[in-house]
């Protein structure tokens, strides 16, 4: 068996934390043997995580940022791996889900630590989706090993996940795991799936509309450094 550590940045989105926990509760009782998960609210306003973690019968632990910033998935993500436990952790944006079956697929996998892993993904409906590229299964000293991701694009959308994947590339080796499906909620399926309070590609918090990060990601890859920029706690 692999023990792995599931961790979630979670800005907002309630309805999507629910339908996560509804997901862990059908868990076999191998898989929950095996399974922790670190969920990271990135400082929301109005809909803290912890208003909708229900009980699932796995160690699920919170971890709330203080400071409500425009586009810290970098930080965040950065938080929920320094208090993962050491090992297998999938690290993946919190409308995809690992549903019981896959679950058990995944704590049953033999894994390459030297390497990296993408797990294959579905729509909600069933419909095949092309592996999220966001989305690690990776030992937590991997991640480490590259610096984390770059907190200097906290209030940019786009650019800190190729600059991450530019570093993972130079440290490992990246593999399809086809036996392991995510399955990806859209906003159609729930309204809150993912982060609808800052613009992305069409508006001004597109990352290539700075000039100093547009020539720090053009220079090649490069360790990150300064983790973790804010002040948080542990909720429960």
């Amino acid at each position: 068996m692999t023990p792995v550590t599931l961790v979630y940045a979670y800005y907002q989105n309630g309805g999507m934390l629910e339908q996560q926990c509804r997901a862990w509760s059908g868990y076999s009782a191998t898989a929950k043997a095996q399974i922790a998960v670190v969920v990271v609210d990135d400082g929301s306003p109005t809909v803290p995580a912890s208003a909708h973690l229900t009980d699932c019968g796995l160690p699920v632990t919170l971890y709330r940022i203080h400071e409500n910033l425009v586009w810290n998935v970098a930080g965040a993500r950065n938080l929920g791996m320094q208090q993962a436990a050491d090992g297998w952790c999938l690290l993946t944006d919190i409308d995809h889900v690992l549903m019981p079956e896959d679950a058990d697929r995944l704590v049953s996998t033999t894994l390459n630590a030297k390497c990296y892993y993408t797990p294959a993904r579905k729509w909600a409906n069933g419909k095949k989706l092309d592996p999220h590229s966001n989305t690690y299964l990776l030992q937590r000293d991997l991640y480490w090993k590259t610096g984390g991701s770059d907190e200097d694009y906290t209030g940019w959308w786009g650019a800190g996940e190729p600059a991450f994947r530019k570093m993972i590339r130079m440290l490992a080796k990246g593999h399809n795991l086809p036996s392991v499906t995510l399955t990806h909620f859209g906003r159609d399926d729930i309204a809150d799936a993912s982060t609808t309070e800052w613009g992305r590609k069409d508006s001004p918090y597109y990352w290539s509309h700075n000039p100093a990060l547009l020539k720090k990601w053009k220079a090649g890859a490069y360790k990150a450094s300064h983790p973790i920029r804010f002040t948080w706690e542990r909720v429960s």
